[in-house]
């Protein structure tokens, strides 16, 4: 009876603590395609933004733009959720998800093939900020906190 008992709670806390398939296949193809590194890895997660400064200087960082956040993801995607002021009703709303690309050089792209260089990205050495300098469609230096879970 205590090895049928010791069976099903060691069954049943694997069960708990063991990961999907998919995400162990994930975790592999990302390795495979590059997208995973010890480089990439720190930037995993999800980042809100700090501050936002056009290539003249002048910060258009804002109450509504602070909540702008992105999405570093294993597959070498970044969701960008943008947000704007609603000129009619005066409220911050998400105006668009946008999903781009991103590699271990600290390049990042338009499309989530990689294709057309838009900015580059540097991550601080604590791991808790991100500074994004895009070239396309203008200058811009946007920096990101690391958002706590």
């Amino acid at each position: 009876m205590k090895k049928l008992l010791l069976l099903f709670t060691s069954i049943s806390l694997l069960a708990v603590t063991s990961c999907s398939i998919e995400d162990v296949l994930d975790v592999k193809e990302a390795i495979n395609e590059g997208t995973l590194t010890s480089e990439t890895v720190p930037l995993i997660g999800n980042w809100q933004l700090k501050s936002a400064v056009l290539g003249n200087g002048i910060d258009v960082t804002n109450d509504c733009f602070m909540e702008e956040t992105i999405e570093f993801k294993i597959d070498g995607t970044y969701i960008d959720r943008r947000n704007q002021i609603n000129e009619t009703t005066g409220d911050c709303e998400m105006v668009g998800e946008f999903i781009r690309g991103y590699n271990p050089q600290g390049e990042i792209f338009e499309t989530d093939a990689n294709e057309l260089l838009i900015a580059t990205y540097q991550l601080s050495g604590d791991n808790n900020t991100v500074l994004l300098s895009f070239m396309i469609p203008f200058e811009a230096n946007v920096t990101y906190e690391r958002i706590s879970l």
